[in-house]
């Protein structure tokens, strides 16, 4: 049981310093102690279409509940009669070593949240000792997030249609040292979200490709970031792609 307050503190330690470093100068009437609550306290910081952005998902969003119920079924066995003076979670991932197993999966747009985004996501993710997976639809370039902080970090990629855009991002995460790929096929297209298509969600300048891929696409009075993710990702990568 110990072993389990120990992890839930982490968690929630390292939540909320993300959300400090997010939301800046925005508060609640006492300090939050749950998920729901940083979730309470950002649908008042943001706007309510980036905060239905993240918060949302697809369709009517069964997915969604279904991955919130599953994680509510999880539970740890309690020991009794074991020592927990001296709780060590740390662990390695791919050789590097992390305070606990736990870390910052890839989501995209930070800066929608506050203006240094990424930059300060990544550093809450070094000041908690693990490992940030920088997304491939990130706020700042890869070079930029890179030079925020010094901390072990890994990059997401999707494949484009324009194999040469995904290359590029290939090739420049590995000279800023990012130490992993992150090859993300879920997504042959995007997820029909019916409340970006409600407030037309906008897609913000795209810093990773910047250059190699237009932003600008017609969406036809619904999603722009929609319009955008299925017009430059490849709907037809398979397990027959070899070159």
């Amino acid at each position: 049981m110990s072993l389990t307050l120990e992890l839930m503190n982490w968690v929630l330690d390292m939540v909320l310093q993300i959300i400090r470093e997010l939301l800046g100068k925005v508060t609640m009437s006492s300090e939050p102690v749950n998920v729901n609550e940083f979730k309470a306290l950002a649908e008042r910081a943001l706007p309510k279409m980036y905060f239905e952005f993240y918060a949302g998902g697809a369709e009517d969003e069964h997915t969604l509940k279904a991955n919130e119920e599953a994680y509510q079924r999880i539970t740890i066995r309690p020991r009794v009669l074991v020592d927990v003076s001296r709780i060590d979670m740390s662990t390695r991932m791919l050789g590097y070593s992390i305070s606990s197993p736990i870390m910052v999966a890839p989501s995209g747009l930070h800066k929608l949240a506050n203006p240094e985004g990424e930059l300060a996501t990544a550093r809450a993710a070094a000041a908690s000792n693990t490992i940030m997976i920088l997304s491939f639809g990130s706020s700042y370039s890869v070079e930029e997030v890179a030079a925020s902080c010094n901390a072990v970090r890994f990059f997401q990629l999707y494949v484009y249609k324009q194999r040469h855009v995904a290359a590029n991002l290939v090739e420049r995460a590995e000279r800023s040292g990012y130490k992993a790929i992150v090859l993300t096929v879920d997504c042959p297209r995007m997820g029909r979200r019916e409340a970006d298509i409600k407030n037309r969600m906008i897609v913000s300048k795209q810093k990773n490709v910047e250059g190699l891929v237009s932003t600008e696409v017609d969406a036809d009075g619904g999603s722009n970031l929609e319009a955008y993710v299925n017009s430059t990702l490849d709907p037809s990568l398979s397990w027959k792609f070899h070159t």
